[in-house]
């Protein structure tokens, strides 16, 4: 079902990126993050049955979740997708 619902989300993204082709931006560069991320963590899926947790922090007593780049990859490009589209600027309708 995973493997499923990851090849649904990453043609969703593949399609977003494919139709801005000839733009480089910040939501380029977002979509991009999150198709990589995607896609590295289908491929440890697939290939291993699971994805790989390989990074593991501590800040004192407190133990932050294990992740992997890929899911920083995917982090970073959702942060930087929200981040555009809350400081979009807005076109106002009307007058």
């Amino acid at each position: 079902m995973l493997i499923l619902f990851s090849l649904a989300a990453l043609t969703v993204v593949l399609v977003l990126v494919w139709r801005s082709k000839n733009e480089f931006n910040a939501v380029t560069i977002a979509l991009s993050l999150i198709l990589g991320g995607a896609t590295g963590n289908l491929w440890d899926r697939i290939v291993d049955g699971k994805v790989t947790d390989f990074l593991d922090f501590y800040v004192g007593l407190h133990h932050w979740p294990p992740f992997n780049l890929a899911d920083s990859a995917i982090v970073t490009g959702a942060l930087l997708l929200a981040w555009k589209m809350r400081f979009a600027p807005t076109k106002e309708h009307g007058l």
